[in-house]
């Protein structure tokens, strides 16, 4: 996400408001995520933010999917879980 926000390596037009959107979306459960649509819309047009927000709902499902059918993680993506704050052995398998 870091890439988005800040433009690195490529510059991502709207990278800010996408990255709140994105976060809204996937870590805010008690609230609609109106503003950062709202401030999406507004910067890249209402298909653009649909498509956004198609994206990172799919994700989401499947990020859902995999873990309550106990799919393995790769050893190859431990570190970035690592980063992110999920630490594989406090996972119940």
């Amino acid at each position: 996400m870091n890439s988005v926000v800040s433009g690195a390596p490529h510059d991502i037009r709207g990278g800010t408001q996408l990255a709140s959107l994105a976060d809204a979306m996937t870590t805010r459960t008690d609230a609609q995520p109106r503003t950062e649509r709202e401030a999406l819309v507004a910067l890249l047009g209402e298909a653009a933010t649909e498509r956004a927000i198609s994206i990172c709902a799919t994700y989401q499902m499947m990020n859902r999917l995999l873990d309550a059918v106990g799919a393995p993680v790769h050893p190859h993506f431990l570190p970035i879980a690592e980063e992110l704050g999920f630490h594989s052995d406090d996972l119940e398998r």
